[in-house]
């Protein structure tokens, strides 16, 4: 199989000079409170994990993209010989810096240097618990995904606003037929998602796809095609300094790779769960230690309840399950 990188966006909240950039701007847009606030870049002290879990878990990774604003963790190595350190001005074009909008940086991942075909996405919420393999993640040069129809939920601080400016490109370009064939909806190895399906299925367009908040698999070439298709929305959104109501979102090049059949169909339930840090913890304090889960989206909830006591007890699992230094850090 050909070779696969990873890619990480990162932001330290805690810098001065950022936090006096982005003051500077902030005032002059109407940004949602919520997804451009205090939570969308609190750090929780753990993202050295992540790169722990990368070389236990994930040795065979070809590179790894760090993608940051002028930013790097003051642990780690950046000699390493798979890491990549890429500025935003490496990606963006410089009149839109700088940008505190992570929808307007996804856009542009295609644009990294080197960057291979076949890609995958994190968060650094989203962490490699235990062991993975190439095949989880692509196959027969394609990525492993699960198309699942579901409802748009117009959650309070959500992201509906841009799963439904997504989804109008993907009713633009493909049929609902069209849609269900390529996506292998009522594919056995869904198992139980199949009814999501089911229950879509009467009326004449598609009006969204079940997100599995889990690492993205992306081909390179899907944003090129889409950019060529679209640049005048992309170039909308990359202009948003700060997340706003009319933008696209990084899930539009999985829907578009899932509308188009270029995947292969699995139950992605079996490569990790999403877990929300809301309320009592103890699930999934007990999960990364067991290393239940072979990846773990650990969401930083809106309602945190002792935030301190929450964030020295996931720092604490953290260390029980990675208690090594990785080559990633000095």
């Amino acid at each position: 199989m050909d070779k696969i990188d990873f890619v990480v966006t990162w932001v330290d909240d805690s810098d001065q000079v950022w936090q006096e950039k982005r003051n500077e701007y902030q005032p002059k847009l109407q940004a949602d409170k919520a997804t451009s606030g205090d939570k969308a870049y609190r750090d929780w002290g753990t993202f050295k994990y992540w790169f722990r879990g990368v070389e236990k878990f994930a040795p065979w990774v070809n590179k790894v993209y760090l993608v940051t604003d002028n930013q790097v963790p003051k642990w780690l190595n950046t000699n390493h010989e798979k890491l990549v350190v890429v500025d935003h001005k490496e990606i963006i074009d410089e009149q839109y810096l700088p940008v505190f909008n992570s929808n307007a940086i996804e856009m542009n991942l295609h644009k990294i240097k080197g960057l291979s075909e076949n890609f995958v996405y994190f968060n650094d919420d989203m962490y490699i618990t235990a062991p993975v393999e190439k095949k989880d993640f692509f196959r027969e040069d394609l990525p492993v995904d699960m198309a699942v129809l579901s409802p748009i939920v117009p959650e309070c601080y959500g992201t509906a606003n841009y799963q439904v400016n997504d989804m109008e490109i993907i009713n633009k370009y493909f049929s609902k037929k069209e849609i269900v064939k390529n996506g292998r909806m009522l594919s056995l190895k869904y198992g139980k998602n199949i009814i999501r399906t089911l229950l879509q299925l009467p009326g004449k367009h598609v009006c969204g796809y079940f997100e599995p908040h889990l690492p993205q698999k992306f081909k390179k070439s899907t944003f090129e095609t889409l950019w060529q298709k679209e640049p005048e929305l992309f170039r909308e959104t990359v202009a948003s300094r700060f997340r706003e109501k009319n933008n696209l979102n990084l899930w539009l090049f999985r829907y578009w790779q899932l509308a188009s059949g270029q995947f292969i169909p699995e139950n992605t339930d079996k490569l990790g769960k999403l877990y929300s840090l809301d309320g009592n913890n103890d699930d999934i304090f007990q999960a990364l230690r067991a290393g239940k889960d072979k990846i773990m989206c650990i969401n930083d909830g809106f309602e945190v309840v002792d935030l301190d006591r929450q964030m020295s007890n996931l720092q604490e699992s953290f260390k029980y399950r990675f208690p090594s230094k990785s080559a990633f850090e000095k």
